[in-house]
């Protein structure tokens, strides 16, 4: 597969990815209310994909473990392509739910990609290469809501050649196999880095679920103003992406790149929520960024580091679906925060980010005692 992929063409694969994803995401709830929903049923809709892919995610990366990158990317592309084709189509409440079901189930091209480039890049050369990665696929949800605003407007594998005979011969253990490999995760070696990114992702998305509410009640922001806000974090977080092969290189150890963009995020959280004035949250959200666009880089580093060539697709699944249950609680979390106080979001977040660097210090020192 090295031969034949390089990672310019993953990177425009993910770009294109996230494209068709900000090109309808941001219409879902709309269109959801227009057909009579109410916002029970919608954040339910809403919720619907994160619950999906938390079962989902693993699954597809022990399936490309098995049967190699390619025929699995395929499969998930030609799946959400489908799902997007529905909802572009749909005029019921079921049809969108059943095309969020299939895209619940088969939305892992992001997964998969990272996957590729695993196996296609040197090690020393992948926190570049994933920098890389993320920086194009976030500028496909820069270009994205604006295409898909204009569209609402105007328009009434690596898996050795072994491995997949055994697949073949032993059809009848793989539902088995699909079930237990769960179960096969080496806890005492990953535990400590899923935590640091489930508290880390969640910090982020529990302050960013609300932050178009919080910046509208707190400055007067306008809708326009609020649009140049989340453009201006994209721009950012692509920039950011780009850069941070040359901090990694700068670090050359993953684990302590993690614990200084973990305290980074502390702070920068810390600041958005006691912000006085529009431009000093704006100020704040440039660490915001950097800070998560390097946490993407360094704790996948870190997780790929301890994984077995043969489980990379099922670990970096597993770590996808730690995501999407920090997604999945974050808009309910969120919301009761807001309810309580304006600075609810921001305080749990400050929080959840300091328990992550906490975690994130803990993973620096034992990386350092095992070099001595």
């Amino acid at each position: 597969m090295g031969g034949l992929i390089t990672p310019r063409i993953i990177y425009f694969m993910g770009f294109l990815d996230l494209l068709g994803v900000s090109l309808i995401l941001p219409l879902i709830l709309p269109v959801v209310n227009s057909l009579g929903a109410s916002h029970i049923t919608a954040g339910c809709i809403t919720s619907l994909y994160g619950a999906i892919q938390l079962l989902s995610s693993p699954l597809a990366g022990w399936w490309s473990d098995g049967m190699g990158r390619r025929p699995v990317l395929l499969v998930c592309l030609l799946a959400t392509a489908m799902s997007y084709v529905m909802l572009g189509a749909s005029s019921s409440l079921l049809i969108i739910v059943i095309a969020r079901v299939i895209a619940g189930v088969f939305k892992h091209s992001q997964t998969m990609c990272r996957a590729v480039l695993v196996d296609i890049t040197l090690v020393q050369d992948r926190s570049h290469v994933f920098g890389t990665f993320n920086a194009t696929s976030s500028m496909g949800f820069i270009v994205g809501p604006m295409l898909g605003v204009l569209c609402w407007v105007f328009i009434p594998e690596k898996a050795s050649d072994q491995r997949r005979v055994e697949a073949k011969k032993t059809p009848a253990s793989q539902p088995r196999q699909s079930r237990s490999f769960i179960h096969d995760i080496e806890w005492s070696i990953f535990w400590d880095v899923f935590l640091v990114r489930f508290f880390l992702s969640f910090s982020s998305l529990v302050y960013r679920s609300n932050f178009s509410l919080l910046v509208k009640e707190n400055f007067g922001a306008s809708p326009r103003v609020i649009g140049y806000l989340i453009s201006f974090q994209g721009i950012i977080s692509a920039t950011a992406g780009f850069l941070t092969g040359r901090v990694s290189k700068l670090y050359q150890n993953s684990s302590q790149e993690l614990f200084h963009s973990s305290i980074l995020l502390c702070f920068a959280l810390l600041g958005l929520t006691i912000a006085p004035s529009l431009p000093f949250l704006l100020m704040c959200l440039v660490p915001l960024c950097i800070s998560t666009a390097v946490i993407r880089v360094s704790s996948t580093a870190v997780t790929i580091g301890r994984c077995k060539p043969s489980q990379v697709g099922s670990i970096t699944g597993f770590g996808q679906s730690i995501a999407s249950v920090a997604r999945m609680i974050t808009p309910l979390v969120a919301g009761a925060a807001q309810q309580a106080s304006l600075y609810g979001p921001g305080l749990i977040g400050t929080l959840s980010a300091a328990i992550g660097a906490t975690f994130a210090g803990y993973v620096s020192r034992e990386v350092k005692l095992k070099e001595l």
